[in-house]
């Protein structure tokens, strides 16, 4: 049995995985970081510790399951300066802060066409915005940065000592030229940043190098072993979920996120209306729509209700699934794809005497799964691919008043992934490919990502669900194709 090392670099997690090629994961492990003075930032050489942390603690089962290759995943926009002697210049600065909202505002301004030539706009969560305010505010650092890193990355320059990026991350760091797949240096230029900064961008199945000794002698791997660029945590979760070709993914964690694949070069329609991103796979194209508060929407409900979430999810239950329920708006922390819009206008419509407690909380249920309805239906429109799946994660899958009523809304087949380790999957799915364990990205998938499908809801809930959602459409504002 072949497997792969799996290793997830996340803001507050690190976790580390021996994945087999049939995609079972044997051995998983984890370890809780401290997160840095700021919700938004983090200290570098915490995520190190980590890392090396569990990879020794894996010292046994890495002896009894000896792997081809070291496969990396981690969060996305950070900005995170290496230095000349190999050593973070400064803490992380994570893809949540919104710092570099200044900078954010004047490269629109400047740049009216910037979403159409890179696929974003260049909001605050990105890496430029960052790297400019780090540039104009903190020239001392800026300076003495030899590379910009994503966190995955800094993990693979500390095992193989070489610098790079993945198309991905690179996508979400910004100028990165979707279809070319190359950072557009004339832009860096003029925006008076170096390129020598910026890491060489190669596939994500591409290897990065292999470990060094002097990496072996600290994470007790061996020296020699390949380790695989690998992508950002979008990108392999949407692998490792099976979201490729014509399947969705459907999260509902705090916030809602749809992620989806398409035929590369077909993403200029969609842009501006849903994030998208250069994919691991390089004949993708990989689209996210989100809803900030998807998720954090019932949490607040809850609260509002003096409820258990325990409490409110039985209480979702308890009531049906009916057209006449009022229309939740889940905008807590802003409206999100696809109007892209952050400012908080979370609102009830049609409320009456008549509603319970019980048809609040089952629409509150409804308003985060409509909002990514209302994505997926404009996906399919303009990237021109008919998806025929959708995969339910997270507490989408975990709740059954969730489950149920997306179940009953999205037309698609539904499915439950029987591995909800979504991302260390995918970063497997890449070493698979990458160690030609399987010929192609697309055959990993169908060999190592398993999902059950769910039974059709009866029809009179699919009925209700159906014209739930047309009064939710002609309650929010219209989003064309135009």
């Amino acid at each position: 049995m072949s497997h792969i090392l799996c290793i997830d670099i996340g803001t507050s997690r690190i976790k580390a995985a021996l994945v087999d090629e049939h995609g079972a994961m044997p051995v998983m492990k984890s370890e809780r970081i401290n997160r840095a003075a700021s919700p938004d930032t983090q200290d570098v050489l915490i995520w190190r510790s980590a890392t090396v942390s569990l990879l020794r603690s894996m010292a046994q089962e890495l002896a009894q399951m000896p792997p081809l290759a070291v496969s990396l995943t981690g969060n996305m926009h950070a900005l995170l300066g290496i230095g000349e002697d190999g050593q973070p210049v400064a803490d992380a600065i994570l893809w949540c802060s919104n710092a570099a909202t200044e900078e954010s505002e004047k490269l629109l301004a400047h740049y009216p066409d910037f979403t159409q030539k890179y696929g974003n706009p260049p909001a605050p969560v990105f890496t430029l915005p960052k790297m400019i305010m780090c540039a104009e505010k903190t020239p001392e650092l800026y300076r003495k940065v030899k590379r910009f890193l994503q966190p995955k990355d800094d993990i693979g320059y500390l095992l193989t000592g070489k610098f790079a990026t993945d198309p991905s991350d690179a996508s979400g760091m910004m100028p990165f030229l979707p279809d070319e797949r190359c950072w557009d240096e004339n832009m860096i230029r003029e925006l008076g940043l170096d390129p020598e900064k910026f890491p060489p961008v190669i596939e994500s199945t591409a290897l990065r190098g292999t470990v060094t000794e002097q990496a072996a002698v600290l994470t007790g791997l061996p020296a020699g072993l390949p380790v695989v660029c690998g992508a950002g945590d979008l990108a392999t979760a949407a692998l490792g979920c099976g979201a490729f070709g014509d399947v969705l993914s459907l999260t509902l964690g705090t916030a809602g996120q749809l992620l989806a694949s398409g035929p590369r070069g077909r993403w200029k329609p969609l842009a501006g209306k849903l994030f998208v991103f250069a994919h691991a796979d390089p004949e993708s194209d990989l689209f996210l729509g989100s809803v900030p508060g998807g998720g954090f929407s019932l949490e607040w409900e809850a609260t509002q209700r003096n409820l258990t979430m325990n409490d409110f999810f039985k209480q979702a239950e308890d009531a049906e699934l009916k057209e006449d329920l009022p229309i939740y708006l889940p905008y807590l922390l802003g409206r999100g794809a696809p109007y892209m819009d952050y400012t908080p206008c979370a609102a009830w419509h049609g409320l009456a005497a008549h509603h319970t407690l019980a048809d609040l909380c089952r629409a509150t249920v409804f308003g985060p799964l409509a909002a990514l309805r209302q994505s997926a239906d404009l996906l399919g429109q303009l990237n021109g691919t008919e998806y025929r799946s959708v995969v339910l994660q997270s507490l989408a899958c975990r709740e059954k008043s969730v489950r149920e009523t997306a179940a009953a809304l999205f037309p698609q087949k539904k499915r439950m992934p029987e591995n909800t380790e979504a991302s260390l999957l995918g970063a497997a799915v890449l070493g698979a490919a990458a160690t030609g364990l399987y010929p192609s990205i697309a055959e990993a998938i169908r060999q190592m990502v398993h999902t059950t499908e769910l039974p059709e809801r009866p029809e009179n809930e699919r009925l209700a669900a159906k014209k739930l959602f047309t009064r939710y459409l002609k309650t929010v504002d219209p989003v064309t194709a135009g």
